[in-house]
């Protein structure tokens, strides 16, 4: 059995008969970096972790309580890790970092982050730099479109159903509806 070459593996060697080393490294981080909204750190950087609380001042859901509900790291790449406190602990991972905790835990203000370590090392940013309000904001829209309910084309349900039906062009047409002010 023969190991097929990854995407990756096959951008790297179009890539490297085009340009050199350092070159198609860096375009292999940006790609990353775009596809999956994390920075690739390596080893030869100095990039720490942050430390954070969430602090919740509003109990919208009635479950975790008010005050300090959980502890989290921001890593390197832009990835957290957040673990709740209290009698039932649990551990959540969020590829796309702060952006997913604040939008999934933060209840519109109700919850804030507080981070305990505020320096970040003078050569590397602990966390991607915005570039503005519509990054953020189109990340926001697509998570809410990728998550919303879609109904059955056949029976209309936007639950479970008998019908096996695809769902996939209302998803799509969900994600192009909730992009729609970006498009030019």
């Amino acid at each position: 059995m023969t190991d097929q070459p990854t995407a990756v593996d096959t951008l790297r060697a179009i890539a490297l008969q085009h340009a050199p080393g350092p070159v198609v490294q860096q375009l292999l981080d940006d790609v990353t970096t775009e596809l999956t909204g994390r920075t690739v750190v390596h080893r030869d950087q100095h990039a720490r972790p942050r430390r954070f609380v969430l602090v919740r001042h509003e109990d919208v859901t009635g479950i975790s309580g008010e005050g300090y509900v959980a502890d989290g790291v921001l890593w390197p790449d832009g990835t957290a890790s957040v673990r709740w406190r209290g009698e039932h602990p649990s551990a959540v991972f969020w590829d796309r970092g702060r952006v997913s905790v604040e939008f999934v835990h933060g209840h519109v203000g109700a919850t804030e982050v507080r981070w305990l370590d505020n320096e970040e090392p003078d050569d590397e940013p602990a966390e991607p730099a915005e570039t503005g309000t519509a990054p953020l904001a189109l990340r926001r829209a697509i998570d809410r479109a990728l998550t919303a309910p879609v109904a059955c084309p056949d029976c209309g349900r936007t639950m479970a159903c008998p019908c096996e039906a695809s769902r996939s062009e209302g998803r799509v047409d969900a994600i192009i509806s909730a992009v729609s002010r970006w498009l030019p």
